[in-house]
């Protein structure tokens, strides 16, 4: 019985080996579609990844893919398995509030967006375009919530209040965070 348990040890190292080797090549080759904007392409290549086990940056990728072609459903779907997988990573925040933008989700739009200035303001490479981005982004649906004030608890389901306030301590955040980059240089 030992010999047996020996060979299939052997056989799933063997087979885990290759998967990972093959979900990496995937990866690769998805990515230089991704970048030469063969997105259908690089769909293909993502899918294989994640299919083969390797997922390491494989769902964010899949996710700016779909994010493209206008799929947000599933692109909001990839980027909460890569939140799942790498939580204080903040670009998977601002990249899901995108898609949840688009799908009219501003109350979801708001939250990731100030998830991602918490774990942005964590890094240590800060840079201003991207305070300016949250910014505009704060802003933008500010004003289109000031828009909807009327209807806002009858079509997204979330008082108004708290939405006001939730962007409002999102700004401050990033106020801070321009606070403290400048007093580090």
């Amino acid at each position: 019985m030992k010999w047996f348990t020996n060979l299939t040890m052997k056989f799933k190292d063997k087979f885990s080996a290759s998967n990972s080797n093959e979900g990496l090549e995937n990866l690769e080759k998805g990515k230089q579609y991704y970048f030469s904007n063969q997105i259908q392409d690089a769909l293909f290549y993502l899918d294989n990844a994640i299919n083969s086990g390797f997922d390491n940056g494989a769902y964010e990728l899949r996710g700016n893919c779909l994010q493209k072609l206008d799929y947000h459903y599933r692109a909001i779907e990839d980027f909460d398995k890569a939140i799942e997988i790498d939580p204080l990573e903040f670009s998977n925040y601002y990249s899901r509030a995108v898609s949840k933008k688009a799908i009219l989700d501003f109350t979801g739009q708001i939250e990731d967006l100030h998830n991602a200035i918490y774990y942005y303001k964590k890094n240590k490479n800060i840079e201003n375009n991207l305070l300016k981005a949250f910014e505009t982004d704060f802003l933008s649906a500010k004003t289109y919530i000031e828009s909807l004030k009327q209807n806002i608890t009858e079509l997204h389901q979330a008082p108004y209040l708290e939405i006001k306030t939730l962007i409002k301590d999102s700004l401050h955040l990033i106020k801070k965070v321009k606070l403290r980059n400048v007093k580090i240089r």
